[in-house]
């Protein structure tokens, strides 16, 4: 298919469910992926699962701005450039109507922390 071909991406929470699953399409389709996530032990199982030459990984925070500048300068050596950037990570809360949310959960979360 090849519909990613010469394209370069990085996934975020890039090693786990969504992010590896999205990876592996990625590649599948053609793209140069890099998987951006906390844990490297489990970045090193995502890589060996999923065992690409177009796969590499970055151990980061998606809440700190040099951890995302530090990615984009890999990838743009590594891979000669950026095309694609897929925000996956996220932390997960409790389950409940937005009125009964405890604001310092809200606030925890990745999206609020810059």
């Amino acid at each position: 298919m090849n519909k990613l071909r010469g394209k370069v991406a990085i996934i975020t929470g890039g090693s786990g469910g969504i992010g590896k699953a999205t990876a592996e399409a990625f590649i599948e389709e053609g793209a140069n992926v890099l998987i951006f996530d906390l844990n490297e032990n489990d970045l090193i199982k995502s890589c060996k699962d999923i065992c690409s030459n177009n796969l590499s990984y970055f151990v980061g925070d998606v809440t700190k701005y040099e951890d995302n500048i530090k990615a984009v300068e890999i990838v743009k050596e590594k891979y000669g450039g950026l095309d694609i950037f897929v925000a996956n990570a996220g932390i997960e809360g409790e389950v409940k109507n937005i009125e009964e949310y405890d604001i310092n959960m809200f606030r925890s979360s990745y999206c609020c922390k810059y």
